[in-house]
Formats: structure tokens, sequence, C-alpha cells
């Protein structure tokens, strides 16, 4: 008798623990919807929002976690940050690996990079390469949270990908990243052989900040894939006589740091989208990587630029098909009489592209531009393909995606979009039709 009310006493135990535990995890889960999911305001249609506002949900959750115990342990939360993104390479549930692309981290011109091999192509084959430098404003990401993103374009390409992972800001400033994405360019094509890859078909890419590499390598025999370092190193190997880049591919591109009113922010910046395109993070953009002091309050209302900066913006671009109420924009930024003691810097074309002299720009690849409709650098990517075609440059195609800023890291089991997958096939047919030439 004892032993059965030991019993009953040992699984009504149980069931209580169960019973609590299941409270705790309904309240954990009451808080984040109520404090993380519902506020989450979606910028426009898209396929599967629930899983929009769940990750801008999680993410508005690790900031303040980040920024709570910044103070307390002495990490900035940006490092948090990472740390915690990047915690979850190893666990990332891929149903989909089958063996098609082998990949390994290895060190090129004292840089770490992430290398991915298809194993569909004969050992005795020279693969394209894509040489690929993540976004992440300078200071957040890495080849890490973009993994399964490099993974799917070396599988959809058959060509090997070498990612960058370049320091990041503001442990180092600009031109450190860029100096470390030519160092590995440099090096991977004049070292094709080691790597058994086709020099004369070499990619460069990047997505959101990572395309300024990419500009700089603008005259190698290399495509460039992505954001602002990657067009930036094109054009630095460009201008090293480097044999001429196969074609650049820009994704939801960051390409000035000048203009913080165009159309596109002026829209989406308060849907302060994935909680991360915000005004606290993005001022730090610029002030981390160009090592400048700019307020939030000056650099979204354009308080940083005189008239004549603002004249000189203007110079290069045609705003007539992107803002028809021009005129009545201009009357309302914000303006000063002079300009901010560090503007200057923002206008050099390493660190805006967009702004780069005609001749530069007319001498650039094939180039494939993606543009996410929610995205406050819509209007970056608007405004360079209205250039590129003013200036008849050959071989440019410009896609426009209806879905968010930086959907290419969202890939992975449970979190992916389909529009991930559609930008990737696109990119890859980009790139499977010049290997073919």
């Amino acid at each position: 008798m004892e032993i059965r009310d030991m019993a009953t006493t040992y699984n009504h135990s149980r069931m209580m623990s169960f019973r609590s535990l299941v409270v705790i995890v309904t309240i954990l889960l009451s808080v984040f919807i109520a404090r993380y999911y519902i506020p989450v305001r979606s910028p426009g249609p898209m396929g599967h929002p629930w899983k929009y506002r769940i990750i801008s949900g999680t993410f508005a959750f690790i900031l303040e976690f980040t920024h709570f115990f910044e103070p307390i342990i002495g990490i900035p939360y940006y490092t948090l940050l990472n740390i915690i993104v990047d915690s979850f390479d190893p666990i990332k549930i891929r149903p989909f690996d089958h063996g098609e692309v082998l990949y390994h981290d290895q060190y090129i011109a004292n840089v770490l990079v992430r290398m991915y091999t298809p194993t569909n192509r004969s050992k005795e084959s020279l693969l394209p390469v894509i040489i690929f430098f993540h976004g992440g404003g300078f200071f957040f990401g890495s080849i890490y949270s973009h993994d399964t993103m490099n993974y799917h374009l070396s599988m959809y390409t058959g060509a090997k990908v070498i990612a960058v992972n370049y320091r990041l800001t503001p442990g180092v400033h600009y031109p450190t990243p860029i100096e470390e994405g030519v160092r590995v360019a440099k090096y991977v094509m004049d070292n094709y052989q080691e790597f058994s890859i086709d020099p004369t078909h070499v990619f460069l890419c990047g997505d959101s900040a990572g395309i300024s590499n990419l500009f700089s390598l603008q005259k190698l025999p290399i495509s460039l894939l992505g954001g602002n370092m990657a067009v930036v190193v094109e054009r630095h190997l460009r201008r090293q006589r480097k044999p001429v880049v196969r074609g650049v591919l820009l994704l939801y591109p960051l390409l000035q740091l000048v203009h913080y009113r165009l159309a596109s922010y002026r829209t989406y910046l308060p849907y302060r989208l994935l909680s991360l395109l915000r005004e606290d993070m993005l001022v730090q953009v610029a002030n981390f990587y160009v090592n400048t002091s700019f307020s939030q309050d000056e650099l979204f209302h354009n308080r940083h630029l005189s008239f004549s900066d603002y004249e000189k913006f203007y110079s290069k671009l045609n705003l007539s098909s992107l803002d028809k109420n021009y005129d009545n924009i201009r009357k309302h930024n914000y303006l000063s009489e002079s300009s901010h003691p560090d503007t200057w810097k923002l206008f050099d074309e390493n660190i805006s592209p967009l702004l780069a002299d005609d001749e530069i720009l007319h001498d650039s690849p094939a180039t494939f531009i993606v543009a996410c409709t929610y995205d406050v650098l819509l209007s970056d990517a608007q405004l360079y393909f209205e250039r590129l075609q003013r200036l008849n440059v050959k071989d440019v195609i410009y896609r426009e995606y209806r879905i968010f800023h930086g959907v290419m890291t969202f890939v992975d089991f449970p979190v992916a979009f389909n529009e991930a997958f559609e930008i990737i096939s696109d990119s890859a047919q980009f790139v499977i039709n010049r290997t073919a030439q």
C-alpha cells in the first residue's frame, strides 16, 4: 500500500512539474508575442508574413538582450549580436544536404574564408568561381551568417564559392575591409591553378554592404555578386589592370552613404525592417566604417549636408523616374548652411560607388542587380540601374522582388522564404549564362 501511495505521489509530482513547465512556457510565449511579435509592422504583402514577424520579433528580443548585458559584461551589443547569430552555424538543419557541395574554412592571404566546392564536376575541369562578400553594415555578419546561402549558390551554379570573412568595424575602419577583399581576390586570380578555377570565369558577389568590394575588383576577369564591398573591390582590381571581371551581382546593394531621405528611406525606415534597419543601427554604418561622428538627427534629416552637397549628389543622378515629387522633396530636406566636418568622406567613390564618375561606370562588367521592394536601399538599386542605362552599359539586368531586405540569409529550415530561392536561382542563371559565353 505504501509503495502504491509512493508511486501515486511520484506521478502526481511529475504531473505538477509538467503543468508548471507548460504554464512557464505559455507565459514566456505570451510575453514574446505581446512584446515582440504583435508590435512588428509588415511593410506590405509577402509570402509567409508570420515568418517575417517571428524573425523581426526575435531580432528585437536579441537586441534588447544584448543592449541590457553590454554594460554588465563590457562587451559591445554588436559583438554579442554576432556571437549569438554565429552560434547557430554548427546546429543548422540541412535536410537538403546530400553531399552536392563540400565546404571547409581556410586562410587566403591571411584572411579567413569559407570555400564551397560542388562535387558533380570532374576533377580535371576548371570551375568558375564566385568570390562573395557578406553584408551587415560592415559591423555585423560573417561567413557563418551567410553560410547556407553560399552553399545553395555553389550548388545552383556549379561554381566554387569563396566567402570572405573580412574584419568588421569598429575594430577596423575603411579601407581595411576593402584591402582584405582585394588581397583575397588577387591571390585567387594569381594562383587559380591551386584552386582548380577558370581565371576567365571569376565572379564577385556581395549583398547589402558586401557589394563595396565588388567595385574595387571590377577590372578583374571575374564576376562580383553583391553589395558595396564587391563593387569597390572590382574597381580596385580594374585599376591594377587585372583581367576584366566576367560579371557582377549586386544583391539589394548599399551604394551610397550620403543621402538618407531618398524615397525608399522615407517609406520603409519607419517599419524598422527586421528590427535591424532602424536609425540607431544604420547611423553606425557610416560612423563605424568611415570613422565619422554623425548623430541620428543629422543623418536622417540630411542636416549633415549643405545645399552645395545636395546639388553635388544630384548632379550625377536622374531622379525624374524615381521621384515625381523631386522639387517638393528638396524643399522638405532640412539642409544646413554648412557641411558636417565629416561629410566630404561620404562622397568618396569607394564609400558611395553610386556617385562614381561616368567613365568608371561606363566600363562596368555584366551586372545583375537584385532589389527588394521592402527595403530602405531600394532607391540605391534603382538609381544605380538608371545610371548604367544612361551610360549604355551593356548586359545590365535589374530584378525587383516583393520581399524584405536581407531575405537571402533566410534559407534555413524552418524560416526559409521562397523568394530567397528565387533570387538564388536567378543569380545562378546569370552566372551560368556568362560562363557559357
